[in-house]
């Protein structure tokens, strides 16, 4: 009888430990999703405003630095939340479409 009560127990506390690592690991990733859309959207709007797409670069790398800089020179790029990240080390590749010279999509690499 014994046996059976610590075997319960114990599934119960697996259980539980498995529903709270999931739910952990899921807002894990929606918090890691809000910050690179907010890495992204900051980015393709810097490289609107300070990347010459004549450039024969067909990537521009735009830091996290990168943008901190222009929030200090007027700029109000929503940075909330990337606090805690690495500077130079968080990026987005921004892939230049050569038609309009525009943004055409971008790759954030979060080092938080």
């Amino acid at each position: 009888m014994k046996k059976k009560a610590i075997l319960i127990i114990v599934l119960i506390i697996v259980v539980v430990g498995a529903i709270g690592a999931y739910l952990f690991l899921q807002n894990n990733e929606k918090n890691n999703n809000e910050l690179e859309n907010k890495m992204e959207t900051a980015s393709r709007s810097y490289f609107e405003k300070y990347v010459s797409a004549n450039d024969s670069v067909n990537v521009y790398k735009v830091t996290l630095q990168d943008l901190e800089n222009a929030n200090k020179n007027g700029e109000e790029y929503d940075l909330k939340g990337l606090e805690k990240c690495d500077k130079t080390k968080t990026f987005a590749n921004i892939t230049i479409n050569y038609q309009n010279g525009k943004a055409k999509k971008a790759q954030v690499e979060l080092k938080c």
